[in-house]
């Protein structure tokens, strides 16, 4: 090789190193880790899907949601806390078993129908930001489970027909009002639950409709009873520093997929509710829509214990939150 020739290479060649390093540098991705416990095939496992491919859209291929599934809920306060994870979406329910006031959306009649959870998750978004603020995390956005009805394997008419029946719950709330029914509750995922449904341990499931299609209930449990009994948030939440870690570009990409997501999602669960109805039905399962007049004065009876024992929870503030929202809500 000449000197000439030589030279050159000495000359270029960290320039190509540099040019290669600032490629690489103008290409780099963020990955965040997010934990769910729900499958791609339930809603919310969809909504996190969404939720993961928006963000790596917005933020042009510069940050990406890795999901994962081996956390369950009930740690992913503190997960989320400790940095264990970047994000998690939990159901509020298990939010509420640290700090109370999460329990609000999974309180029985206290929204009958999508609109009024919504004002109700208005009412409360920003209490819920600043509880997560005081747990080193941020909140993203929050979706609504449709509303939670009755799986069984047989028709129930009244609270007596529940006695001594064991039943899937999913929240503290829901489990006290099923034992004040004279149920035998159980909080469970559907992990937990799926492999008690073939030996028919399980005679009921408190779920909506949608979570009960999407785990084929309606094989075991061919009786779907539509209680509107409460619309549960699951809650997007991250850790404020693996937050504030990000770019500028990237925390806007992840705050307008968020925005993004919580929109679409509010606005079609109505459709997700009608296309779910007409599953269960044409699967073969019966819909019992409205329900039996003593099973729901049975179940506002069983309730009153349990909104009582969520006021005695929380602070003044938080109570008259929830005053102020039920005296706003349209005379039934």
């Amino acid at each position: 090789m000449s000197i000439a020739l030589r030279l050159h290479y000495w000359l270029i060649g960290p320039l190509l190193i540099i040019g290669m390093l600032t490629a690489s540098a103008l290409h780099a991705q963020t990955t965040l880790s997010m934990s769910s416990d729900y499958g791609a095939g339930t809603l919310m496992g969809e909504r996190v899907k969404e939720f993961s491919q928006k963000v790596v859209e917005l933020s042009q291929d510069k940050l990406n949601v890795e999901i994962r599934s081996d956390i369950r809920s009930v740690s992913h306060l503190q997960a989320t806390r400790g940095g264990v994870i970047d994000i998690a979406a939990t159901l509020s329910g298990a939010l509420a078993d640290e700090i109370p006031f999460f329990g609000l959306s999974s309180l029985p009649a206290i929204a009958y129908d999508l609109d009024e959870a919504h004002r109700l998750y208005q009412t409360a978004k920003p209490r819920y930001r600043e509880l997560l603020k005081e747990e080193n995390q941020r909140l993203l956005f929050a979706l609504p489970w449709p509303p939670s009805g009755l799986w069984s394997k047989d028709p129930i008419e009244d609270g007596a027909g529940l006695t001594n029946q064991p039943v899937r719950t999913y929240d503290r709330n829901t489990q006290r009002v099923f034992l004040n029914l004279g149920a035998a509750p159980q909080i469970m995922t559907w992990e937990e639950l799926t492999p008690l449904l073939e030996g028919g341990t399980i005679k009921a499931a408190l779920t909506s409709a949608m979570g009960g299609v999407s785990a084929e209930l309606y094989r075991y449990m061919p009786n779907f009873t539509t209680l509107n009994y409460a619309m549960p948030l699951n809650i997007i939440h991250m850790n404020a520093d693996s937050f504030n870690a990000l770019d500028k570009q990237q925390q806007t990409a992840l705050l307008n997929a968020a925005q993004a997501v919580e929109d679409t999602g509010w606005a079609s669960t109505s459709a997700v509710l009608a296309k779910a109805h007409a599953t269960l039905q044409a699967e073969g399962a019966q819909l019992i829509s409205p329900p039996p007049t003593e099973l729901r004065q049975d179940l506002e009876t069983a309730s009153q214990h349990v909104i009582e024992s969520w006021n005695q929870k929380v602070n003044y503030q938080d109570r008259a939150l929830l005053t102020k929202y039920l005296e706003s809500r349209p005379e039934r």
